[in-house]
């Protein structure tokens, strides 16, 4: 026998029970397309060498900062807590959906404690798809590797790319050569009168260099627009257009914009 009390303690616990069912079929439904989206990010932002979720990216191929090594390995695993977290909640969800009028206390406790962590972690495809969109389109961190950008860029020095579709002399640039990554700044572009000879290097008439090296590649033409020419800024200590030539712009990948070290160095 059901006194009133009973009953209006079960009417009151199937309701908070049916109010934390319908929220939970909203996060749940919410989680699983912020995280179909973030997978097909994820997928179509491999292509990117400098995404930091790239999963062929190594710091032999890639040098990057260490935070942002620590940073992604950090985030996969949340990741996985998060997953982990919301398959627990939908099996919850589908095998405590009924319609009994009698709820315990201890069967709201228990099902809320699986709510509240799969809602600490409903952010997580959301801000995550925010750190690939920003990583994977518009900037990314690197780290400086040997000495041919002294004193401007030390030897691992962290630095930010911006992605970029234009240019202009004198920014300092990543681009891919031979599978590597180089850092180099930028002299001269399509249009611009280039020679380099014995005697040195001249953008639109200007001397700018005057080392050269046996196996430098000579020019003396304007260069085709789409094409760059790129020195560091040792010069004396540099692998650059001297060496390989103009740069394509499909190898241009992205300007450096901030430099995160306060590092200091000579020219070694």
């Amino acid at each position: 026998m059901i006194d009133d009390l009973d009953l209006q303690e079960s009417s009151e616990n199937l309701k908070e029970y049916n109010s934390l069912m319908k929220k939970s079929l909203r996060i749940i439904i919410g989680f699983c397309i912020m995280f179909s989206i973030s997978v097909i990010l994820f997928i179509i932002l491999q292509k990117n060498k400098f995404f930091i979720f790239n999963l062929n990216r190594t710091f032999k191929n890639v040098p990057s900062p260490f935070i942002a090594e620590v940073f992604s390995i950090f985030f996969f695993v949340i990741i996985i807590f998060a997953f982990i977290s919301f398959v627990v909640l939908t099996f919850a969800y589908f095998k405590n959906k009924k319609g009994n009028i009698v709820i315990s206390k201890k069967e709201i406790f228990s099902y809320k404690n699986k709510y509240n962590i799969a809602d600490i972690f409903s952010v997580v495809p959301i801000f995550l798809i925010v750190v690939m969109i920003i990583n994977g389109y518009f900037f990314s961190l690197a780290q400086v590797e040997g000495i041919s950008m002294q004193p401007t860029f030390c030897d691992n020095d962290a630095v930010i790319i911006k992605y970029v579709e234009e240019y202009k002399n004198q920014d300092i640039v990543i681009l891919q050569e031979e599978g590597l990554y180089l850092i180099k700044r930028l002299v001269a572009q399509g249009g611009d009168k280039l020679v380099v000879n014995s005697t040195g290097v001249y953008v639109n008439g200007i001397k700018i260099e005057d080392t050269i090296w046996s196996g430098t590649i000579e020019y003396d033409l304007v260069i085709p627009e789409g094409y760059y020419y790129v020195l560091g800024d040792n010069r004396n200590n540099s692998r650059d257009s001297r060496m390989f030539g103009l740069v394509k712009e499909e190898d241009m990948l992205g300007k450096v914009i901030i430099k995160i070290s306060n590092s200091t160095c000579a020219i070694g």
